[in-house]
């Protein structure tokens, strides 16, 4: 009995974990920031 206490605490220890680390802020790294100029290929792309 206390050794399923024990295991059921590290199983919900370890879900959250793993809900916390899979919930990021949304921010995709290869979006550019657009406060920043365009690039040329970027103005090349537009026209």
């Amino acid at each position: 009995m206390e050794k399923n206490k024990y295991l059921f605490g590290i199983m919900t220890a370890i879900l959250s974990m793993g809900l916390l680390v899979a919930c990021d802020d949304g921010v995709d790294e290869d979006e550019p920031d657009p406060s920043e100029e365009p690039t040329e290929q970027q103005e090349d792309d537009s026209q």
